[in-house]
């Protein structure tokens, strides 16, 4: 029964998720898209960003190693907003974005926010 209801939950939310990006996409510009706090997809979490004139953005983490080329984002055509979709287990991470291979961006939208060790301050994305 507790994985039944389980099932239930995760189908409710991608459910409200899906009605709620329909009914914003209908207000919207198609050919718009704007950087947002990450994600939640029913499997995935979606990473945005804004990065005008950017060749390459990667994102780093605690869940990937913070290895720069392990999850490289794409650009949306016709914009400035590269996104990736990660799939993340329930957990709470922390990440930041880098630009062109050399410069480290804290995330703008993020849920929260925490100093590393390093001077820096990384976006923390947490999944349910």
């Amino acid at each position: 029964m507790g994985i039944g209801l389980t099932r239930l939950r995760r189908l409710s939310r991608s459910l409200l998720i899906i009605m709620l990006l329909c009914g914003s996409l209908a207000c919207a510009k198609p050919s718009v898209l704007k950087p947002s706090m990450s994600t939640p997809l029913a499997r995935a979490v979606r990473f945005t960003v804004l990065a005008p004139g950017a060749k390459q953005v990667v994102l780093v983490g605690s869940f990937n190693g913070w290895v720069k080329d392990a999850t490289p984002m794409k650009i949306v055509d016709g914009s400035s907003v590269w996104l990736v979709d990660v799939p993340l287990a329930e957990g709470e991470y922390t990440f930041m974005y880098v630009i062109d291979g050399v410069r480290w961006l804290t995330p703008p939208q993020a849920e929260d926010f925490i100093i590393d060790g390093f001077g820096q301050t990384n976006g923390v994305v947490i999944v349910r």
